[in-house]
């Protein structure tokens, strides 16, 4: 029986010490916010500015095309039509009155989600 367990014992200890091998450097606040950026194409932040816009009556389009414009700053930034799918997705979010408060913010969260999804620009339509 001590031989059955002799290798479940160790193994915790080796598994610890290559964990803490593998385990990445702490990075700034600044440096892990800037990976999310990239990581989701800036989407979040796009459709968090976006959602912003449409409390602003008049000058909502000129502030859509600000934040699609701060979208493409990103290296990897969503396409054009990505971003016309994401602000026509909030729009219908908004403009529903049936919605409670959770649920748009629920319905927001699915425009980020499938606009996230959609993925980063190819690289033929950048060039």
């Amino acid at each position: 029986m001590a031989l059955l367990l002799a290798p479940f014992v160790a193994a915790p200890r080796a598994d610890a010490a290559e964990d803490g091998a593998r385990a990445p450097k702490t990075a700034s606040k600044s440096q892990a916010r800037q990976r999310e950026r990239e990581y989701d194409g800036g989407v979040v932040r796009t459709s968090r500015c976006m959602a912003a816009c449409h409390d602003r009556g008049s000058g909502r389009d000129a502030c859509l095309q600000t934040c699609a414009k701060r979208a493409e700053r990103v290296s990897h930034p969503p396409a054009t039509a990505t971003l016309e799918q994401l602000s026509a997705c909030l729009d219908d979010c908004y403009s529903d009155t049936t919605l409670r408060r959770t649920d748009r913010e629920t319905c927001k969260l699915t425009c980020e989600q499938i606009a996230t999804l959609a993925g980063p620009k190819s690289r033929q339509s950048r060039e």
